[in-house]
């Protein structure tokens, strides 16, 4: 099969390319559904209070976005270790706030500034939406991803001119150029 696909590609490139080192893998994705998971379920499992905690735990190409509402500092910079210590994780960016809970009032909120952000960027033309991960958490919209610094200026402008955003917060990594 790889014969078969070599020989399609060298027949309609007239020059030799390299691969788009903006691309993850397939083996990446699984990884980062891994982190997230396991990273989730260790959060809930180092302190009860954490437990019914609002902790949202996001990744990108291994680096993790944790997300949601604590009780306390103590709790948030827990979180934030836990998180830290698992295996295969490359950063975390600990965004948890030390306040009451959102409600679900404001996370339906949340879902649909999601989804508006991301129709945007899927409807603008000078970028690849699938490379961008879009979080929303009480109005503050987190964009994560593997892209140019050119891309991210487009899918910052576009976050940040979507109505309701309140805030934009780059969690972007940028490929070696």
């Amino acid at each position: 099969m790889l014969t078969g696909c070599t020989t399609i590609i060298h027949e309609i490139r007239d020059e030799p390319f390299q691969p788009d080192p903006t691309r993850t893998s397939l083996g990446a994705d699984l990884d980062d559904f891994q982190i997230e998971t396991a990273v989730g379920v260790n959060i809930k499992k180092a302190h009860p209070q954490l437990e019914s905690a609002h902790v949202n735990v996001h990744s990108f190409n291994s680096v993790v976005l944790l997300t949601g509402e604590v009780a306390n500092e103590n709790l948030r910079a827990l979180a934030g270790e836990t998180a830290r210590r698992f295996r295969g994780v490359r950063q975390v960016h600990n965004e948890l706030q030390v306040q009451p809970e959102t409600s679900l009032t404001i996370r339906a909120g949340d879902s649909w500034l999601t989804t508006k952000v991301k129709s945007k960027l899927i409807a603008n033309k000078g970028l690849d939406s699938s490379k961008v991960k879009v979080v929303t958490e009480n109005g503050v919209v987190y964009l994560m991803g593997l892209v140019f610094p050119r891309e991210a200026d487009i899918a910052t402008q576009i976050a940040r001119t979507t109505k309701g955003v309140r805030r934009v917060v780059k969690v972007f990594e940028y490929p070696d150029q």
